[in-house]
């Protein structure tokens, strides 16, 4: 049974139905074959029971072996035994049974001589299985003997037939068994595909219009999950759509008195409000990005740059974060969006850092590989589980962290936006690392 749960439901029907099938035919021909045995023995003991009868009639009145004629023999291929008022065998038609040894047991004769019925015994005689009809008349008894050579080539060829009859029954039932099995599971293949075709942007209920069986009601609870989804979903964006545009008003106002301030300011704060305005923008950024991605949008507005990745991506980052360590080299050129990348680099730093709250346990590095840059972040964190990592850049997944689901999503985005790859490595207790791919200007053939 092991091996059959291993199979898939369609192949599961098949063979136990084919199993029942053949079941059911191996107990039809041992029932047969009980059946025909029975009525062959009941004929046989009918006939002999006639005949037996048929010679009481005749041997009676008669005294001597000379006028008790065994060659009054009824038809078909029997032997009669005639016994004495002692029970003692008198005659026989067949000389093979006329001694003793061949004689019937003296209880079942004297059982004979005893009853007005007639009275049968079974058993071996001379070698042979007879069927024995005893009866008896005034001068002793009379036996009919048969053998049932006959019933037994007879039941021989009917086993014979029935199993060749089954063997050909238990084949055709697995055709059957899979047609079946095919047909049962229609309706549920129909249902697989129609789920199939559900998702973020298609939560629709599912009509059913067999009758109301199991298959309906599973199709009722797909529905009612199919329904709950949605409203959770609606539920997210519309309130990241109403966040997102309850920012960007006072976000825009800040940004604008940033540069205000910054045109007024001492020349020794300039920098710090310059970094400000560029936090703030970033932040305008984030919100339009969220904001889209509420209403299924891809995240969109790259501006390309030639730029350093370590001056103008890692660095930033690590001036945000103090305590990181960060590894690489100036000197690298590629085309891209700084803010956007930034963005992506900064999430996955944040990330981190939470995981470990600890920035000093977060590296950020670079390393130039065969025309391109990897940009890794690793921390020291407790991993993530393997059945976590394909979804992780999936919208709205969330993980052990919490968050809305997002960022991840526009950083895989992002990436791919850049015609870049961003992947994830991590193994349980022995932390994560995220790696971003890069196309170097020098290469850019290879966009």
């Amino acid at each position: 049974m092991l091996f059959v749960n291993k199979l898939s439901l369609r192949w599961r029907i098949a063979i136990l139905t084919a199993l029942a099938i053949s079941i059911l035919s191996i107990f039809a021909a041992l029932s047969t074959f009980v059946v025909v045995k029975n009525s062959l023995n009941s004929e046989l003991q009918a006939a002999l029971k006639r005949d037996v009868l048929k010679l009481r009639v005749v041997y009676s009145g008669r005294a001597s072996k000379e006028e008790i004629k065994l060659s009054d023999v009824p038809s078909g291929r029997v032997i009669i035994q005639i016994y004495d008022k002692a029970s003692h065998l008198f005659a026989s038609s067949v000389k093979d049974y006329e001694s003793l040894e061949t004689a019937i047991s003296q209880e079942f004769v004297d059982k004979a001589q005893s009853s007005s019925e007639v009275v049968f015994w079974q058993g071996d005689l001379n070698n042979q299985y007879l069927v024995v009809a005893l009866s008896a008349f005034d001068r002793g008894v009379v036996a009919v003997l048969s053998t049932t050579n006959f019933m037994d080539t007879t039941l021989r060829q009917l086993a014979q037939n029935l199993f060749i009859t089954t063997f050909i029954l238990s084949i055709i039932s697995a055709a059957i068994a899979y047609l079946v099995a095919t047909a049962a599971m229609q309706p549920v293949s129909e249902l697989a595909r129609l789920t199939a075709k559900l998702g973020p942007k298609n939560l629709v209920k599912i009509e059913q219009d067999g009758p109301d069986d199991e298959l309906a009601s599973l199709t009722n609870v797909i529905n009612d999950l199919t329904a709950q989804l949605k409203e959770s979903m609606d539920a997210q964006r519309i309130f990241l759509a109403e966040t997102s545009h309850e920012l960007r008003t006072p976000l825009t106002s800040l940004q604008g008195f940033l540069e205000r301030a910054s045109r007024k300011a001492h020349p020794s704060v300039k920098r710090d409000l310059k970094d400000a305005s560029r936090i703030s923008k970033s932040m305008s950024r984030l919100v339009a990005d969220l904001l889209q991605l509420s209403r299924g949008e891809l995240v969109k507005e790259m501006v390309p740059h030639l730029l350093d990745p370590y001056k103008d991506i890692l660095l930033p980052i690590a001036e945000e974060y103090k305590g990181i360590i960060v590894r690489g080299e100036f000197g690298e050129t590629l085309v891209g969006d700084p803010e956007r990348l930034r963005q992506l680099v900064r999430n996955l730093v944040a990330n981190a850092v939470r995981a470990t709250n600890d920035a000093e346990k977060v590296e950020l590095s670079m390393e130039r590989s065969n025309g391109s840059i990897i940009i890794k972040v690793s921390d020291t964190g407790p991993g993530i589980p393997k059945d976590r990592l394909e979804p992780i850049f999936e919208k709205f997944y969330k993980g052990p962290g919490g968050g809305a689901g997002l960022g991840l999503a526009i950083a895989k985005q992002i990436a791919d936006a850049h015609k870049g790859k961003l992947s994830v490595e991590s193994e349980l207790g022995q932390g994560t690392v995220f790696s971003l791919k890069l196309y170097l200007v020098d290469d850019d053939e290879e966009l």
